[in-house]
C-alpha cells in the first residue's frame, strides 16, 4: 500500500524542534518530504543581500544535517515555489502541503496567495501553522494578549519529532544537489545561522551573558555580548519565540533569592521578555496592513517633503557623512550585519531628519545590511524613527551626544573608522574638525529643526489629529505588556485548517 505524503515547505523555519508541520504529519500518519526553494524572485529583491542568502544557506544546511541524523533528507531546489511544487507533485503526488506562516514582504505575501490557489486547483490540502502570536489577516488589538497566551505562554514547545520518510523519498531528496556557497566570500564576522547555534546562543545568554542585558544593550561596545544575539535566529526561524519565551521563564523560576546576582538577572530577563512581546506587536502591524511596506501607516505623513539627495544617500550608505558615530555604525553593519537597537535608530533618524531622506529610500540598504532582517520589525521601526507613525515621540538622535554617552573612549568609532585611530578620543567626542576625515556633509541642528518642524506641523493639523485616532485604534498598543505564567503545560493541538488570510520584537 502506497503511503500518503506531506510536503513540508521550508521557509523561515529551518528547525526540527517546535515544528508544527512535523507534528501534524505524525498525527495524520503521513510520510514527510521537506522542500526548500532558493527563489529567484526573492534572491533578486531589493531588500535581499548576499548576507541573507548565506544565512538561508547555513540554516538549510544545518537542517539537512539534522534530518540525516533522523534518517531523512530534504529536497533543495532553485526556482520559484509553485514551479518546484508542480514538478515535485508530478513525481510524488503528495496529498498535503504544510508550512509555517511567514510574515514577510510583498513578494512573499503574493507568493503565499499563489501557492494556496495552486493547492486548491490540485486538490492538495494546504495547512499553514502559526509560529508566533501574530494572527493572519489582522486582529482586534484588545485580543493581542489573549493570542500570546493561547499560542505562546500556555503551549509547551514541541520536542524533535521523528521524521518518517520512505527509502524512495529519501533517495529523491538526497539526489537534489545542495547548492554550493554563492559566488561571494562569506564574512567571518557574520553570525552563524542554524538550529544548533541557536540553541547554543540561547543557553549562553541565559547562563552567562544575559545578566548584563538591561543597560548593556545600549552601547555599541557591549551590545555584541550583552544582547541576546537571538534576533538572527528568530528572523530566519532556526528557533521559535515560544522556545525562547519558555526557556527564559524557566530561568527566571530557577533564580535563587539568596544569590546577590539574582535581582540583576531578574531585571534583565524581564526586560528581554518585554521585547519578545513587542516583536509580535510590530509584526502584527505588517500582517494587518501589508501596504505599510510602501507607504506610511498614517495617511497624513505620506507626502513629507524629503529632498532625497543621492549624494547624501551615498555618503550615508558608505559611512562617509563626517559624523564619526554614524559612519562607524554604517561600516559595522556592512561588515557584521549587526549593531544594537539604539544605533539602528540613530542612523535611521539621522538619515530622515538630518539628511532629509525618505524612509522608503533608505529601506533597501538597511534591510540588506541587517543579517537579522525581519520585515515586520524593520518596516515598523523605519516609520517610527522617521516620525511618520503619528503618535510616537519624534526622536532626533544627536550623533555627537550619542558618541559622548555610549563611546566616550572612542573604541567603537576607532575600530570601524580606522582613519581616526590616531586621533585622541576627546577630540573626536567634541565634534570638531578632524585630520584626514571629511567635514560633516550637512549641519546637524538646522537641518534637524527644519524636518521636525515640518513633521510637527502635520501632527498639529486638524486632518492629522482626526486620522490619528483611527490609526492608533487599529495598530496602537492597548496597555503595558503583561508578564505571563503558563496556566498548565500541554501539547498543542493541531490548529484548524485556515484559509491563507482568515481575519481575527529583540536585539
Amino acid at each position: 500500500m502506497t503511503r500518503r505524503v506531506a510536503v513540508w515547505w521550508v521557509k523561515r523555519d529551518a528547525r526540527l524542534a517546535d515544528n508544527a508541520c512535523l507534528a501534524e504529519a505524525e498525527r495524520l500518519d503521513l510520510d514527510v518530504l521537506p522542500l526548500f526553494c532558493f527563489e529567484p524572485s526573492l534572491l533578486t529583491a531589493d531588500d535581499t543581500s548576499a548576507m541573507h542568502v548565506h544565512a538561508q544557506w547555513q540554516a538549510v544546511g544545518g537542517l539537512r544535517a539534522g534530518l540525516r541524523k533522523l534518517g531523512a533528507d530534504i529536497v533543495v531546489a532553485h526556482g520559484e515555489a509553485i514551479e518546484k511544487l508542480a514538478k515535485l507533485h508530478a513525481v510524488v503526488p503528495f496529498t498535503h502541503l504544510f508550512a509555517h506562516e511567514e510574515i514577510g514582504n510583498g513578494i512573499t505575501f503574493r507568493r503565499d496567495q499563489a501557492v494556496a490557489a495552486w493547492c486548491r486547483e490540485q486538490g492538495v490540502e494546504y495547512h499553514e501553522f502559526p509560529q508566533s502570536s501574530v494572527r493572519r489577516g489582522g486582529v482586534n488589538r484588545d485580543r493581542l494578549q489573549r493570542m500570546w497566551r493561547s499560542r505562546i505562554a500556555d503551549v509547551v514547545p514541541l520536542p524533535v519529532i521523528a521524521v518518517r520518510q520512505s527509502e524512495d523519498l529519501r533517495r529523491l531528496a538526497a539526489a537534489s544537489a545542495f547548492p554550493k556557497l554563492p559566488a561571494f566570500a562569506p564574512n567571518l564576522l557574520w553570525q552563524p545561522v542554524n538550529e544548533t547555534d541557536a540553541r547554543t546562543t540561547l543557553v549562553d545568554f541565559l547562563g552567562r551573558r544575559g545578566r548584563w542585558y538591561r543597560g548593556g544593550i545600549s552601547s555599541p561596545n557591549t551590545a555584541f555580548t550583552a544582547g541576546s544575539r537571538l534576533s538572527v535566529h528568530l528572523a530566519w526561524g532556526t528557533i521559535s519565540a515560544r522556545q525562547v519565551w519558555h526557556a527564559v521563564r524557566d530561568r527566571l523560576a530557577e533564580l535563587d533569592p539568596a544569590d546577590p546576582t539574582s535581582p540583576r538577572w531578574k531585571q534583565s530577563l524581564e526586560a528581554f521578555v518585554s521585547r519578545l512581546h513587542w516583536r509580535d506587536h510590530f509584526t502584527q502591524r505588517l500582517e494587518s496592513e501589508p501596504e505599510l511596506e510602501f507607504r506610511s501607516i498614517h495617511p497624513k505623513y505620506r507626502d513629507v517633503p524629503y529632498e532625497n539627495d543621492e549624494r547624501l544617500h551615498a555618503a550615508w550608505r558608505d559611512g562617509r557623512t563626517g559624523y564619526p558615530l554614524v559612519d562607524a555604525v554604517m561600516r559595522c553593519l556592512a561588515a557584521t550585519g549587526f549593531v544594537n537597537f539604539r544605533m539602528r535608530a540613530m542612523v535611521t533618524s539621522f538619515a530622515c531628519h538630518v539628511l532629509h531622506l525618505d524612509w522608503r529610500l533608505i529601506h533597501p540598504h538597511l534591510a540588506r545590511v541587517f543579517r537579522d532582517y525581519d520585515p515586520g520589525i524593520h518596516l515598523n521601526q523605519l516609520q517610527m524613527q522617521a516620525g511618520v507613525v503619528g503618535w510616537n515621540a519624534i526622536r532626533v538622535y544627536n550623533p555627537t551626544k550619542q558618541l559622548a554617552d555610549w563611546d566616550a573612549e572612542g573604541r567603537f568609532v576607532k575600530r570601524w573608522v580606522p582613519e581616526l585611530k590616531g586621533v585622541p578620543a576627546e577630540q573626536i567626542v567634541r565634534g570638531e574638525p578632524l585630520p584626514d576625515y571629511p567635514l560633516p556633509v550637512v549641519p546637524f541642528a538646522e537641518r534637524a529643526k527644519w524636518m521636525t518642524d515640518a513633521l510637527y506641523a502635520i501632527r498639529k493639523s486638524a486632518e492629522a489629529k482626526a486620522a490619528t485616532a483611527g490609526v492608533y485604534f487599529k495598530h496602537g498598543s492597548r496597555r503595558k505588556e503583561t508578564t505571563f505564567r503558563p496556566r498548565r503545560p500541554k501539547r498543542p493541538a493541531p490548529p484548524p485548517t485556515p484559509s491563507l488570510f482568515d481575519g481575527d520584537g529583540s536585539d
